[in-house]
């Protein structure tokens, strides 16, 4: 379990926008990946799809599950921006493409923004910079090739544009593109890519 906390209540905006929150970090992802499979590719960034929550069919190698993850990945900090942006209201329109520790982190940071009355306006850009594919075994389930999948991202706030309770622009912080790290599974009984983990940074925001 990775924790971070921060002592300052004044940067907490900054925070929500960068994914540096006043939360606790990570959880281990439900499959067990094994097998690992590194792709020689980085995936180009795409817009996100409307699609990346649509049921699928299990991927037929690394490259299309790392292909799947990276779209889905795409639109769960879209939502997530939606979300924030509103203000916090509504936070299980990020159900569709989460689980586990991400869905609780946008849950977690929406109850955050509503409560303070702040929003985040604008959006990010995210770009993977590296990516794996892993085999995933469910709990009580078959193993699933390629159903686990790693990425690197370059998670980019320059278009975000945080407001105060009282309209006065919020603080981003010093650091506009962070590298973090997110965890996508393969859900064989819903068939479809969700976001299974965001793993919080432990130490210092690392540019990219």
């Amino acid at each position: 379990m990775q924790t971070k906390s921060l002592s300052a209540p004044s940067i907490g905006l900054a925070a929500l926008t960068v994914g540096v929150l006043l939360l606790t970090g990570c959880t281990q992802p439900s499959p067990t990946p094994s097998a690992t499979v590194t792709s020689s590719e980085t995936p180009t960034s795409t817009s996100p799809t409307a699609s990346a929550a649509a049921t699928v069919a299990a991927p037929k190698d690394s490259a299309e599950a790392i292909a799947a993850a990276t779209a889905v990945t795409k639109e769960y900090w879209a939502i997530t921006d939606q979300i924030l942006n509103d203000g916090g209201k509504n936070p299980e329109r990020v159900d569709a493409v989460s689980t586990g520790a991400a869905r609780t982190y946008v849950h977690d940071a929406a109850a955050q923004v509503l409560a303070k009355g702040v929003s985040v306006g604008g959006s990010r850009a995210v770009s993977v910079t590296q990516s794996y594919a892993s085999d995933a075994t469910p709990p009580g389930g078959a193993t699933i090739k390629n159903g686990f999948v790693g990425l690197t991202v370059c998670n980019d706030i320059s278009g975000s544009k945080p407001l105060n309770a009282d309209g006065t622009p919020g603080n981003k912080g010093d650091v506009m593109r962070a590298a973090e790290n997110i965890e996508v599974t393969y859900d064989p009984a819903a068939s479809k890519w969700t976001v299974s983990n965001y793993i919080l940074p432990t130490g210092a925001v690392v540019s990219c």
